[in-house]
């Protein structure tokens, strides 16, 4: 039987088949041919993808005919007579031949004879790449990453920035160990990616997430406060939002966005807007109490929005500061785009979704692929969460879907976590959050993997779920990532259980915030347990088929993967478990020295395969500030250190 990804509205097989080895006269309606040459897209590569054989004047006819329907719908029939596709625009032209492709590889030479119609469920299928913490793909994995988005038929593409990812020319002498993205690099993925049918969307974070710009002396004075502050009343930080008052902030905003937006074709921009965790507290705490903190927001909000206008485009911009107070939310500028985040599978989207829809608004609902803050992945929490956010957008007037996939507290984990994460957005925004699990790991496996024994897909799917072992009131992270990672640093054993109280505080926090039912605030891994899990994995990984181009790579990255979450379990049972037997605590250090010095050592050789160097040594500090606790705790522990 063949099937398509993502599933169709309505399919149906013939038993006849026709030949499909060589392509013969291609006629193309004008309205389609104009709108494929106005996105730059040539159907000669896909068509010789069904047609290994060419083009000759016996070979298969192939018609596209413009019909008026939905924006990317198309109806695909072949027939022994030839191939029509009717459809009403480039991008439901490129969707029929994509479908064509896959039912080629399936077919072997032939074309089973079918009627296919199809459109998606939501207008926007997006992805944001986080490349503003610390790792920046190389221009081939981008371009690849693109070449996979369109064969899913994902429509949005943003990247994510923050700090100097962006080679903004008047400020790179400031930033000199970095290796960002340029303008022209810029440009060129956008044309790329419109070829392709999706719309790269520039994308500059310009108040909150500032702290690597206000870190360097010229641009201190721009904080809020500019000394830091305490978060949460947990641990300081240093100073990350900019003054909304100082004009100089806003003239730096326009720098950025306007040399970003100079390099691209998309009439849309992200401004971001989210989490200025100290406005209001420091230069302009007077004028918050006065005013109110929201009065200093919205009077951003608004000269920015005003400076996108005068540029035509249409701005993008987070929904945590605004839909956190329902009553202001009627002053977001209605030819704007809010975005909702929310990244547990036990949370929803839903409250948030009435709110916009009853006000209004244009927006997109934004959950994640769960890979960061976890080295592996959450599979379940992913899935779970991605279903919910498609749901609601259906349900509730958004415009579509866009899955975070960010890179915090160094970014550790590698490219290929997140393919589940992809997979999954491309099937429930276009089919719907009923769209068939099954068909999502055939696809993975035939297209992304190329997993004869087609044994990948569930491979990844449980190297991210043992998450579910480590019985950890956790929320956004995992155990064995936040034990490892730069939140709240240690240097002892009190230091140690300070940590691990502050993270159950923090996640007891996001509970609350999301209407998560509370959970009891102690961590019950069973170690036994996750060894007998983590095994079964490390033998799946071994036993997997895969034929891609990056197998090699992807098999690697699994593997160091499963080895960091070995590691950060290690680390968690010799400081909870061993504290007291000092001969014990100081051999497991020795053992965690050299298989952390290990595992950065593969790291590295990951990191360099898919993206820039830039960003790697201070992606990788804690790792290497961890090393040198494990040789200071083999020292007081009284056992000599090697």
């Amino acid at each position: 039987m063949y099937r398509i990804f993502p599933s169709p509205k309505r399919c149906t097989f013939y038993h006849n088949t026709l030949s499909c080895t060589s392509c013969g006269a291609v006629t193309t309606a004008p309205e389609i041919e104009e709108s494929c040459q106005a996105a730059g897209f040539d159907p000669a590569p896909l068509l010789a993808s069904v047609f290994p054989g060419g083009f000759s004047p016996e070979g298969i006819t192939l018609t596209a005919e413009y019909v008026s329907c939905a924006p990317e719908g198309f109806q695909l029939n072949i027939a022994p007579s030839g191939i029509r596709i009717s459809c009403g625009d480039g991008a439901g032209f490129f969707y029929a031949l994509g479908v064509l492709v896959q039912l080629a590889a399936q077919a072997g030479g032939t074309l089973p004879c079918a009627e296919i119609a199809d459109e998606p469920v939501l207008s926007v299928r997006g992805i944001m790449l986080d490349i503003g913490r610390d790792k920046i793909p190389s221009m081939e994995t981008l371009r690849g990453l693109i070449d996979l988005f369109a064969s899913m038929r994902i429509n949005h593409l943003q990247m994510y920035m923050e700090g100097f990812s962006f080679d903004y020319e008047d400020f790179h002498y400031l930033f000199t160990n970095e290796t960002p993205m340029t303008p022209a690099e810029f440009r060129e993925l956008s044309l790329y990616a419109r070829a392709h049918f999706i719309d790269l969307v520039p994308n500059q974070n310009v108040l909150g997430h500032m702290e690597k710009w206000l870190e360097k002396p010229q641009f201190r004075s721009l904080a809020e406060c500019e000394d830091g502050y305490i978060f949460e009343n947990l641990f300081w930080r240093p100073p990350m939002t900019l003054d909304v008052r100082d004009s100089r902030s806003f003239e730096l905003a326009e720098t950025l966005l306007g040399t970003l937006m100079e390099a691209s074709v998309s009439n849309y921009i992200n401004v971001n807007m989210d989490e200025p965790f100290e406005l209001g507290m420091g230069k302009n705490k007077e004028a918050a109490e006065k005013e109110g903190r929201l009065s200093l927001y919205f009077e951003y909000v608004e000269k920015l929005h005003d400076y996108c206008t005068s540029q035509g485009r249409k701005m993008l911009m987070w929904g945590d500061e605004i839909l956190h107070h329902p009553d202001c939310v009627s002053r977001f500028p209605k030819d704007a785009v809010l975005l909702d985040w929310i990244y547990e599978g036990d949370a929803h989207f839903e409250d948030h979704a009435k709110l916009m829809q009853k006000t209004g608004l244009n927006y997109c609902l934004c959950p994640g692929t769960s890979s960061w803050g976890s080295l592996t992945g959450r599979s379940d929490n992913m899935a779970k969460n991605i279903r919910d956010a498609a749901s609601c957008a259906i349900q509730y007037g958004g415009r579509g879907i866009i899955t975070t996939d960010w890179g915090d507290l160094g970014h550790w984990q590698y490219l290929s976590a997140s393919y589940p994460g992809f997979a999954y957005t491309a099937a429930c925004s276009w089919t719907g959050p009923e769209s068939d699990s099954d068909l999502t790991a055939w696809f993975c496996n035939r297209f992304i993997y190329e997993s004869p024994a087609e044994n990948a897909f569930q491979a990844a799917w449980d190297l991210g779920n043992y998450y579910h072992l480590e019985h950890a009131p956790l929320y956004n992270t995992t155990l064995a990532f936040a034990v490892m990672s730069s939140k709240y640093t240690f240097e002892s054993i009190e230091e140690f259980d300070a940590k691990m109280e502050r993270l159950l505080t923090l996640s007891a926090n996001i509970a609350r915030t999301n209407s998560i039912p509370p959970r009891e605030p102690a961590i019950r891994i069973d170690f036994t347990a996750m060894k007998e899990y983590l095994d079964r994995v490390e033998t799946e990984i071994s036993d997997i088929s895969l034929c891609c181009a990056d197998a090699a790579l992807i098999r690697a990255e699994m593997t160091n993967g499963l080895r960091m979450v070995r590691h950060g379990l290690h680390l968690y049972h010799t400081m909870t478990a061993l504290r007291d037997d000092p001969e014990a605590f100081s051999r497991e250090m020795a053992v965690l020295f050299d298989d952390l010095d290990e595992i950065l050592k593969i790291h590295y050789s990951l990191w360099t395969a898919r993206n820039r160097s830039g960003g790697f040594q201070r992606s990788t500090a804690h790792m290497n500030h961890l090393l040198f606790f494990y040789k200071k705790m083999q020292k007081e522990s009284g056992i000599s250190a090697k």
